[in-house]
């Protein structure tokens, strides 16, 4: 444990106002967590799979090379947890995640801003994309919580001379509890839209019978390819043999992915995937294509609860336009969740037409960012909009023959 301390938070009722204790408890590795307390929390939040210390232990283990980690447990008078947290400490470039105007001006004048190529970030959750981390155990009570929270992040952010601080990612419906962190003098910024499918059918047969002609026609006209001499595509789902098929040459199939994203997030080291395998034992999986038994594209993927996330994946541009691999690969993963019978299957973010001609729908997450100092402070609230390039609402394909359900879940987004 590397501290320990202790705060108070004003709480206001019909009856008066009252002062609420609070302590908390600082780590530097998940491992050295209580695990009952804070499953505890995880369970009373309903907190996603990356608040599973496994997750977290992956994350941790593979990246503590380049991160720096903490972990926050606050427990109310009687010490009892009501609330935990990752936190992570960051280098980031500007460049790679800013509206492609503001990205622009940083590379072209050099001598003014090449300090924000190097950011060094307080980050409220993991290094990577996706949820948060940030588990309240009674969300009525956040707006007690959460100033005790930014008191210690604060703290971490003085201790690591860090520019900002960024609490990531939220849900729409995470907004209502986290507002007070407006209150704290925090922007909230929308993120790329995170693409998502609603599994109304029992099979990938059963989907493509329900789709228009014209899309169908696209879908067996890609798959068809798959049978070239050679090809096969499978599931590998044994820890053992997912850390065996993912080698460094597999790897470098994501870098390829990755270097053509239009946002690029965090890179992950191979190590991640070696560790989630082994720690969370059965719920990855490898969708792998291979072309005279090597490798040439890939999906890996984490079954929890009733989601399917689709993590990351890479392939060779150089078969790309022969096979149609990234089709493929997409085909495959619907495929695999539908088989899953899950509620959801997460397909991240970019590609957004891609994911909207197969019937997701989209749904923005949102950050809260906080400069430290005059300057950072000055760019986060006059221009925090362009600090993560934005994009309109994916335009929604009508696809299928009759109308689906899940056409309609998003109100405000285009059909054609």
């Amino acid at each position: 444990m590397l501290g320990r301390g202790k705060g108070c938070s004003v709480a206001n009722s019909a009856t008066g106002t009252t002062t609420v204790a609070y302590s908390y408890r600082i780590f530097n590795s998940i491992e050295h967590v209580d695990a009952t307390e804070w499953q505890r929390v995880r369970s009373a939040c309903d907190g996603s799979i990356v608040m599973d210390p496994r997750f977290i232990a992956a994350v941790e283990a593979s990246m503590k090379q380049v991160c720096k980690f903490w972990y926050i447990v606050i427990y109310d008078e009687d010490g009892a947890p009501v609330a935990c947290t990752s936190a992570s400490a960051i280098t980031a470039d500007l460049v790679d995640v800013a509206d492609p105007g503001l990205a622009q001006i940083i590379r072209h004048v050099p001598l003014l801003f090449s300090w924000l190529r190097h950011l060094k970030i307080i980050i409220c959750g993991l290094p990577i994309g996706g949820h948060h981390t940030l588990g309240v155990a009674k969300r009525a009570a956040s707006p007690q919580i959460l100033p005790v929270l930014d008191t210690v992040l604060c703290d971490l952010a003085t201790e690591a001379n860090a520019d900002a601080i960024v609490y990531k990612e939220f849900e729409k419906g995470d907004l209502e509890w986290t507002a007070p962190l407006l209150a704290l003098g925090y922007r909230r910024i929308p993120t790329p839209p995170t693409h998502y499918f609603r599994p109304l059918f029992d099979d990938f047969a059963q989907y493509c019978a329900a789709l228009k002609k014209h899309y169908r026609k696209q879908i067996n006209r890609s798959r068809r390819k798959l049978n070239h001499p050679g090809l096969d595509l499978i599931v590998v789902t044994d820890p053992k043999e997912i850390v065996r098929a993912y080698t460094s040459e597999v790897h470098s199939l994501y870098h390829q992915m990755a270097d053509r994203a239009a946002i690029r997030l965090e890179v992950l080291p191979i190590e991640f995937l070696h560790q989630a395998a082994l720690r969370l034992d059965g719920q990855i999986e490898l969708i792998v294509i291979r072309k005279d038994a090597r490798i040439v594209a890939f999906a890996c993927c984490l079954h929890a609860q009733s989601t399917y996330y689709t993590m990351y994946g890479g392939l060779d541009y150089r078969l790309n336009d022969e096979f149609d691999l990234y089709f493929n690969l997409v085909y495959a993963l619907l495929d695999r969740g539908l088989q899953k019978r899950v509620s959801i299957i997460v397909f991240g973010i970019g590609a957004d037409a891609v994911k909207s001609r197969i019937g997701c729908y989209s749904e923005r997450l949102y950050v809260f960012a906080k400069g430290r100092g005059p300057l950072m402070s000055l760019i986060i609230r006059a221009a925090g909009n362009f600090l993560i390039a934005q994009k309109p609402a994916t335009t929604r394909f009508n696809i299928f023959k009759n109308k689906s359900p899940q056409d309609s879940r998003e109100s405000g987004q285009k059909t054609t």
